[in-house]
């Protein structure tokens, strides 16, 4: 239980990091091929080049077949242009399409009550790929972050000073993947996450639900689930008000609309630019 006293801080804390973050960020919903490259290019950089938890491609671009039924979206630092984190929403439609946690790691999900097989796909959606690069994380307000989480990789949130380790990149990633969740009318999303990242997420009011015991997937991880709609209520007024202002970045995206239609892939092409190379 956090003390009221520490709660206020905390709130002007999270209110200056959302004046800070949408003073020098944007969002956006990689609708268009450049910048689902952007997006697949990061992930490279962060997975393959930084941390190598997949095999470096030889076009720099990292994605795999989850990509056909994915949303990508990235956040913009709006001085440079460069993304500075980006998600990915994994949203199948058919029986088919599994979701990459039921593909790669069965094992992690204990609770049948809450297995994705359990609903129809169109209401479910994983969260993934989450990749904050380097020259990001060690901003002065996310040093010796993880580049996966954005989570301080020393110590937990720390209650008595909130500022130091609020991952607010991660933090705007999760609620801009939460917004078109709710958009989408998507009942259950699940995610692949460090337990240290959800307990920070915890002290802030985002109650992920655990399905399993940690398992080795690129670190310690455990699959989590929870509902958009509770995402978005259980947050502190401070946190609705960033969320709200999200919500208004989306609208403002042109063609915002186009996320809700199938959008042709592009990795047929970059296959076939890959093996032409």
């Amino acid at each position: 239980m956090i003390r009221p006293v520490v709660r206020r801080k905390m709130n002007k804390i999270i209110d200056a990091a959302a004046d800070h973050f949408f003073e020098h960020f944007t969002l956006v919903v990689a609708n268009e091929e450049h910048e689902q490259r952007t997006c697949f290019k990061t992930r490279h950089q962060v997975y393959c080049e930084e941390m190598g938890f997949e095999d470096a491609r030889p076009n720099r671009m990292e994605f795999d077949e989850f990509d056909e039924f994915a949303l990508s979206c990235y956040i913009k630092h709006k001085a440079t242009g460069d993304c500075a984190g980006t998600i990915r929403l994994v949203m199948p439609q058919h029986p088919g399409q599994l979701l990459p946690i039921e593909q790669n790691c069965p094992s992690a999900i204990r609770i049948d009550d809450h297995s994705p097989q359990r609903y129809p796909r169109y209401s479910i959606c994983e969260i993934s790929r989450l990749a904050i690069p380097k020259q990001f994380r060690r901003r002065s307000s996310d040093n010796s972050l993880s580049p996966v989480t954005g989570k301080s990789l020393n110590n937990g949130f720390k209650k008595d000073k909130p500022g130091r380790n609020f991952p607010y990149l991660s933090l705007s990633l999760y609620f801009f993947a939460a917004s078109i969740c709710v958009l989408r009318d998507i009942e259950n999303v699940y995610v692949m996450m460090e337990p240290r990242l959800a307990r920070s997420l915890r002290i802030l009011g985002i109650q992920f639900e655990q399905l399993g015991s940690e398992i080795d997937y690129h670190g310690k991880r455990a699959a989590y689930q929870i509902s958009p709609v509770e995402f978005m209520q259980q947050v502190s007024p401070a946190l609705q008000r960033f969320q709200r202002k999200i919500m208004a970045e989306l609208q403002e995206v042109p063609n915002f609309g186009a996320i809700f239609r199938h959008q042709p892939s592009i990795l047929t092409k970059i296959n076939k630019e890959q093996r032409a190379a």
